[in-house]
């Protein structure tokens, strides 16, 4: 119907483990909804509208699929929500503010979620996708990392870093926080590998602030990285704002950016040769490594097939690009 907007006002649905599902992915990888929503109030999206506020599955909701997933031979599990660090937090009694960091002693997190997948049978591993910097604590670290079963990877969009750029984008955190983060997460995960993605070509951004996101990624080093030019989205903040930034300005940043990102991801690539490494086969010829996300990151590509949906532990022998060889 021409005109009619089909976004149901302040949505309330939320799946339970229960509800039917067509599943695209292969069997052996699966993304598993913890909650759905965003409180954040991010100046560049329109999710918060779009989806409504942040709403938690139950844990024994969660749990519950989580079992049936692993009984039906799923050995990689991908968290997912808008805000996969708020889970569980509107939950609470006393309400959460929008920086509140996880903190289990005043109800249901993603900590606590973690405590208990942990200790479902099985030969898998659980991925977190969709985190977002303002929760991550001290607690959430130390739970990640004893527990065999959670991938030694966090998806952490940052979508900038320099500080006025945060501030216009909303991002309810700053650089400070932000650089403390990521030093804490490596210091407390030896061997994680951390994915971010940046938006290039926000509205104001100047030549300065563009630089100062070159000289953060150059220095941090992320294992995994995507950027996206900023495109103006429909009812959000942003796409009203002064200072639009042209389309050919924004590629030259983009070009850059990943220009810079390619050199870093191949150094990084090059330091696993050698090393055996625990690998998730997606076809015979194809397998993922513990940093590797479906669909988004790099591949493995193997000399000798491997049987799909399946654990196998190969010699990493050399680099193609982004992608390893073994």
């Amino acid at each position: 119907v021409p005109g009619y907007n089909f976004v149901t006002p302040k949505p309330t649905y939320i799946p339970d483990w229960d509800t039917p599902r067509f599943r695209l992915t292969p069997a052996h990888s699966v993304y598993l909804k913890i909650a759905e929503g965003c409180n954040h109030p991010c100046s560049f999206c329109v999710i918060p509208q779009m989806r409504g506020r942040h709403r938690s599955r139950p844990p024994a909701s969660v749990l519950a699929e989580m079992r049936n997933l692993v009984a039906e031979g799923a050995k990689e599990i991908n968290l997912i929500s808008q805000d996969t660090t708020y889970y569980g937090m509107d939950l609470w009694s006393a309400k959460a503010g929008p920086r509140q960091p996880v903190d289990s002693s005043r109800g249901p997190t993603l900590s606590a979620l973690l405590r208990e997948i942990e200790e479902i049978e099985g030969d898998f591993w659980v991925r977190l996708l969709y985190t977002h910097p303002a929760h991550w604590s001290d607690e959430l670290i130390e739970t990640i990392a004893p527990c065999r079963k959670v991938a030694r990877y966090v998806d952490m969009p940052l979508q900038h870093i320099d500080e006025a750029m945060l501030g216009r984008m909303r991002r309810e955190t700053s650089r400070q926080q932000i650089e403390d983060l990521i030093v804490r997460l490596r210091a407390g995960v030896p061997g994680i590998a951390l994915r971010t993605t940046f938006i290039v070509g926000f509205p104001g951004e100047t030549e300065a602030e563009f630089e100062s996101l070159l000289e953060f990624i150059e220095r941090v080093r992320f294992e995994r990285l995507g950027i996206f030019k900023y495109s103006q989205e429909e009812g959000s903040r942003a796409a009203r704002m002064p200072g639009q930034i042209s389309a050919a300005q924004k590629n030259a940043r983009f070009r850059r950016a990943m220009t810079l990102q390619q050199r870093i991801a191949r150094e990084i690539a090059a330091e696993k040769v050698g090393y055996q490494l625990k690998l998730l086969v997606d076809q015979p010829l194809i397998a993922r490594t513990e940093a590797d996300a479906p669909e988004v990151d790099t591949r493995v590509i193997l000399a000798e097939p491997a049987p799909v949906g399946e654990f196998v532990r190969r010699k990493i022998l050399g680099v193609r690009g982004y992608d390893l060889l073994a």
